[in-house]
C-alpha cells in the first residue's frame, strides 16, 4: 500500500541524518581552528630557532663561557652511612659530648632545683551510690562510708559528707567532691569506685 505523494519505486529526498551530524561535526571544527588562531601545521624541530642562555639584564651568554662540570657527575658518590634515624621514635635530641678533659658537671645535669611539690592530698574514702529525689524536687547524693561500719549518708549539693569533704556537684551519672579545704577535687562514677583504705 502506498501512501499519498510518493511513488512505491520512488527514493526519499530527505537527506540522512548520518550526514546531517557529520556536517554539522566539520562546521564546528571548522569554527574552532578559525576563533582559536590555528594557522597550519606547526614547524618542523630543524625550523626552530636555538635558545641563547641570557644572563643578568638580558645580555646573551657565551656556551663557551658556562662552567658545566659534567665529570663530576661520573665520580663516585659517598656510600649512606648506618645511621639510627627513626621518623616513628620522638626524643630530644642528645647533648653533644663534653670536651675532652673535662668531665660534665652534676648541676647542669640534675635540672632546675627548687622547692619540692606539696604532697598529693589524702584520698576520699567514701563511695557514690546514686541519687535520690526528694518530694519538694531536691536531689541527695547518696555515699557509703568505706572507714566506719559502710553506713549511708545522704547529702545534698553544698553540704559535707562526714565532716571530711564538701559535695560540690551532682552530675546525672557522677559527683563531684572535695576535701573540705578545697584540695583534691575528685568526680566519682556511680557505683565506679571502690573503697579506698
Amino acid at each position: 500500500m502506498a501512501t499519498e505523494g510518493t511513488a512505491p519505486g520512488a527514493t526519499s529526498m530527505r537527506p540522512r541524518p548520518i550526514l546531517l551530524i557529520l556536517l554539522v561535526v566539520l562546521a564546528a571544527v571548522a569554527l574552532l581552528m578559525r576563533l582559536g588562531g590555528w594557522t597550519g601545521p606547526l614547524p618542523r624541530p630543524a625550523d626552530t630557532p636555538s635558545v641563547t642562555p641570557r644572563g643578568p639584564e638580558g645580555a646573551t651568554i657565551e656556551p663557551a663561557a658556562l662552567d658545566v662540570r659534567l665529570e663530576e657527575l661520573a665520580s663516585e658518590r659517598p656510600v649512606p652511612g648506618d645511621t639510627e634515624r627513626n621518623p616513628f621514635r620522638f626524643s630530644p635530641k642528645a647533648a653533644p659530648p663534653a670536651p675532652e678533659g673535662q668531665k660534665p658537671s652534676l648541676r647542669e645535669e640534675a635540672g632546675p632545683v627548687g622547692p619540692a611539690p606539696p604532697p598529693p592530698p589524702p584520698p576520699i574514702t567514701v563511695k557514690f551510690i546514686g541519687t535520690l529525689e526528694l518530694s519538694e524536687g531536691a536531689v541527695v547524693a547518696i555515699f557509703t562510708d568505706c572507714t566506719v561500719g559502710r553506713r549511708s549518708v545522704p547529702v545534698r549539693e553544698g553540704g559535707t559528707i562526714l565532716g571530711q569533704y564538701r559535695l560540690v556537684k551532682i552530675g546525672l551519672q557522677s559527683v563531684v567532691v572535695e576535701h573540705i579545704d578545697g584540695r583534691g577535687r575528685t568526680t566519682l562514677p556511680k557505683t565506679g569506685q571502690e573503697c579506698v583504705k
